[in-house]
């Protein structure tokens, strides 16, 4: 009998399920009190919802005010695990929906099989395949932008609790197994009640860290090689042709955390150090685990099996190490070869990693450890090429899972970036410049003499001679990092950095000043045979709106200078660019920003053509929409075709980590997603441009300057919106969530718009659920559209990927927007002629962004194409009323005691948490 995929039934089942475990939780730890005030709570808000009631609504928020800091406390709670649950039963629906098609033969799209057999369809040659994949870099940089509430403990009971609803899928009602299964459930559903969901302590950068480290010990070492496996499998069945075409390293992951130093005063060249040391601990610890697993698998004994004698040799090889390990017995597996030698292994990767913790000073341990993760390779390539002469099903199991393991992560797991802003190493220079003879005054000087005197020095072998003593301390930080960066790179391996981004690039100086201060680290200069070099990457990153518009500004100059064209030849003619999502939405709203950023995209592929190079692509993507978030296979194949060239990078943040990365097949199924993206998006066959691109442009660039003059008539050209914002949502009081080692705002009092930060800004938003950076100015944009071009805006959704999925994000977003609720938070303003004045501006650009986005998808009510995410975001509405309603209150109460009150602010704390869980993507 052929499995069926799950339905919304069994999705509300499993959700009522693990609700009534709760029900049941909350009544024995805090009472039948506290259920019944959450029962009442939940009934008259779904009441509310299907039949509003004036009074009705005033008695719930009587009953709210009524309730103390304690009883609002477990309230909270009880919401708040709620919606940790029901997001676990969504996600295990999606998995089993996954696996019904992988049973049944179903080719979902994005998945290898589907991608792969488009291919065919399009006539793709299995030459023209191999080089797609050869080229194909998908790399996840991960981030600790601080939307993610969750501490880890919450997140491994649910990693938990997500396991036992699997083995619950498979079980038989009304057995003994199943009910074994629910009482494990109820146990640990106990345990997440008991344990505290908030920090009680400001994060610290190692906490930030050790999160990043969670993902891949929860799911990405077993994703990883599942992936590749996946994609194996999809090739061998749709272009057998393929079938020994080895795959390349397509998968590698980065890092912000501990190398992202803008705003961020608590990261040192210690805390990158720190992270480095961590992230190769994590890494080499499980390769010894794994080659434990091996060792138990891996049986066969010389006398009945004729074994390669190349495994032998390996384990004569290492005869010196062997007198140490098999000291007790020397003759331990001595007729098991394949034994002994990953015992061998495994001892050389326990030194390794004490030669790399002890930062090269073990010289006991340097004897014996791999000098590099190919030599470490080489061991297991030598083995899984020996099994395939007698046991190929062994050489393609664990130990080619591995392997593809290894070569995406190496030693260092993921490679650390490190990103400052460009005004910090203008200073820095200008520092050291002003402590070296001969030098003139660096801030004096224009931008064309500061590119000829960094030219000249970049020219001339080695650094200024300088006294470090006298320098100021970040010029002295900044040269410490170098020196870090410098023998991290020796001691763990090259891929350990990836790139240094520097942040509000607005000139090419920018770009060579930090080329002058790898010099004093030895990581710029000039080869034996004087060819300009450097250890890692430099990546401008463009931001804001003018970065992204002059672009073609400094790349250009960048590109022309003699020395920084030579060096770019030795890095493979490719230049990595960074695009900023977060700020340029900020700055100029949704829609000029996503247009900017297609622009900047086309502005840089016709730049890199001009100069015969190639790009990269590092996109700074957060969670909501507001800041580039949303699918990431439809985001990649939106970009400007001819834009990706094989290889593309992106961040991952906040609470999109624990959505994406939580488990295994979640993980497998994200990677996959993203890797068919680039996979299309590299294609000539698939990014093609619109034959009537032009006039879609036109369009587009109309409603651009519609929807930023709308935007900035509010954020810029409205007194007192920025006072508004602090009193109307929670952005103040974020900073008592302890969920971030970074400060919130640049500098402190009621912000700006330079001085808020991009998450905050979208955060405090979408907590009050205005939702407003993620579709104010689409209205106006929409009303734009004049009437003889609303025609093509049928035609430019089905040619025009871009349009497309913007539209679709805007509506998921905007669907999210609670026009009542917001209007509740906007009563904490005490200014009632600021309140008036906004929330009409709000309330006018809500009715033209419903009309529009109504008219042009052409439906009667939102989501109405998306019926499983308005589905979800129904049930999830009645349950976010009553913490919103709470968090009013508790925001009255705690800014009546100046946020002083800790009673108060701990039910507030959680209110947040509750909200960041229930809408998902905050931030």
């Amino acid at each position: 009998m052929m499995p069926t995929a799950p339905n919304a039934d069994q999705l509300r089942a499993r959700i009522r399920l693990l609700a009534n475990l709760l029900g049941k939780t909350i009544e024995r730890q805090a009472g039948s009190d506290t259920l019944q005030t959450i029962e009442y709570l939940r009934q008259g808000y779904i009441e509310e919802r299907q039949n509003p009631n004036p009074e009705r609504r005033a008695a719930l928020k009587r009953t709210i005010a009524a309730l103390d800091d304690d009883r609002l406390k477990n309230v909270i709670r009880g919401f708040s695990l709620y919606f940790a649950l029901a997001n676990l039963a969504e996600e295990d629906l999606l998995r089993q929906e996954r696996a019904v098609a992988r049973e049944t033969g179903s080719l979902w799209e994005g998945s290898f099989h589907h991608t792969l057999q488009q291919c065919r369809d399009n006539d793709l040659s299995p030459e023209q395949v191999a080089e797609l994949i050869t080229q194909l870099r998908f790399i996840p940089v991960f981030t600790a932008h601080p939307t993610e509430a969750r501490r880890r403990t919450t997140m491994s009971i649910l990693q938990n609790l997500y396991r036992l609803c699997d083995r619950l899928d498979h079980t038989a009602e009304n057995s003994a197994a199943r009910e074994r299964i629910l009482k494990e459930a109820a146990d640990l559903i106990d345990l997440l009640w008991a344990s505290d969901e908030i920090r009680t302590r400001k994060t610290l950068v190692y906490d930030e860290i050790n999160n990043g480290l969670h993902y891949f010990n929860a799911s990405l070492f077993q994703a990883i090689p599942q992936t590749y496996r996946n994609l194996r499998e999809a090739l061998n069945r749709i272009y057998p042709e393929l079938k020994n075409t080895v795959l390349p390293p397509l998968l590698r992951f980065g890092s912000w955390i501990g190398g992202d130093r803008d705003g961020n005063p608590f990261v040192t060249f210690e805390t990158t150090e720190q992270a480095v040391l961590m992230h190769a601990d994590n890494v080499l610890r499980y390769y010894s685990k794994q080659l434990k697993h091996l060792r138990n698998r891996l049986l066969h004994c010389a006398s009945i099996t004729a074994i390669d004698p190349a495994v032998n040799a390996r384990n004569e090889h290492y005869a010196r190490l062997g007198v140490t390990v098999f000291e007790y017995n020397p003759e331990d597996y001595s007729n098991e070869p394949y034994r002994r030698l990953l015992v061998l292994m495994r001892a050389k990767i326990q030194h390794t990693n004490r030669y790399i913790q002890s930062m090269g000073a073990d010289k006991a341990a340097a004897e014996h450890a791999y000098h590099s993760p190919k030599d470490f390779l080489d061991d297991l390539i030598l083995i899984r090429d020996a099994l395939k002469q007698h046991d190929p099903e062994q050489a393609d199991g664990d130990i080619q899972d591995l392997i593809r393991l290894v070569r995406s992560c190496g030693f260092h797991m993921a490679s650390l970036d490190i990103r400052q802003e460009s005004v910090y190493h203008t200073n820095v220079v200008a520092d050291i410049f002003a402590h070296a003879p001969n030098l003139p005054d660096y801030h004096s000087l224009d931008e064309a003499a500061r590119l000829d005197i960094l030219n000249r020095l970049l020219a001339t072998p080695g650094a200024p001679l300088i006294f470090e003593n006298n320098l100021s301390a970040e010029t002295r930080e900044q040269l410490a990092l170098m020196r870090t960066i410098a023998r991290l790179r020796d001691l763990v391996g090259p891929h350990t950095f990836g790139s240094y981004i520097i942040s509000m690039t607005h000139h090419a100086s920018h770009i060579l000043e930090v080329l002058f201060l790898m010099r004093f680290a030895g990581l710029s200069g000039q080869d034996s045979e004087g060819r300009p070099y450097a250890a890692l990457p430099i990546a401008p990153l463009f931001e804001t709106i003018e970065d992204l518009k002059a672009i073609d500004n400094i790349l250009p100059v960048l590109l022309d200078n003699p020395g920084y064209r030579a060096l770019l030849a030795t890095q493979g003619d490719t230049q990595e660019i960074m695009l900023g999502y977060s700020d340029s939405s900020k700055d100029g709203g949704i829609l000029t920003s996503a247009w900017q950023l297609y622009r900047a995209q086309q502005n840089i592929l016709a730049i890199a053509r001009k100069y015969h190079i190639k790009t990269r692509l590092f996109h700074g993507r957060g969670g909501s929409v507001s800041r580039g978030g949303g699918s990431t296979h439809h985001a990649i194949a939106a970009q400007p075709p001819g834009t990706l060239q094989g290889e593309i990078k992106f961040t991952e943040q906040g609470e999109v980590l624990y959505a994406k990365y939580a488990n295994p097949e979640t993980a497998v199924y994200e990677l996959t997603m993203g890797i068919t993206g680039a996979l299309k998006a590299s294609s000539t066959r698939f990014a093609k441009t619109p034959p009537r691109l032009a006039e879609y442009e036109t369009i587009i660039e109309r409603m651009a300057d519609a929807s930023e003059k709308s935007y900035r008539d509010l954020t810029d050209r409205t007194d007192g919106i920025y006072q508004f914002f602090v009193d109307a949502t929670p952005v103040r009081e974020l900073s008592l969530l302890n969920i971030g080692s970074r400060p919130a705002h640049r500098r402190k009092g009621t912000p700006t718009k330079e001085t808020i930060r991009a998450i905050p800004w979208v955060f405090g938003w979408s907590l009050a659920r205005f939702m407003l950076p993620a579709w104010y100015g689409v209205g106006s944009a929409l009303s734009a559209i004049r009437t003889e071009d609303r025609p093509l805006m049928d035609e430019m959704r089905e040619q025009w990927p871009f349009i497309d999925a913007f539209i679709s994000n805007i509506e998921m977003a905007f669907a999210k927007t609670e026009l009542a609720t917001a209007e509740n938070y906007s009563q904490l303003c005490p200014d009632d002629t600021l309140r008036a004045t906004v929330m009409q501006a709000v309330k006018d650009e809500y009715q033209k962004t419903l009309d529009g986005l109504n008219g042009v998808l052409k439906q009667q009510h939102l989501l109405e194409h998306q019926p499983r995410l308005a589905a979800s975001l129904r049930w999830r509405d009645p349950y976010l009323d009553p913490i919103n309603h709470i968090q009013i209150e508790l925001l009255r109460r705690s800014r009546a005691k100046n946020g002083e009150d800790a009673d108060v602010n701990d039910p507030l704390i959680r209110s947040i948490n509750a909200l960041a869980a229930g809408l998902r993507n905050t931030g």
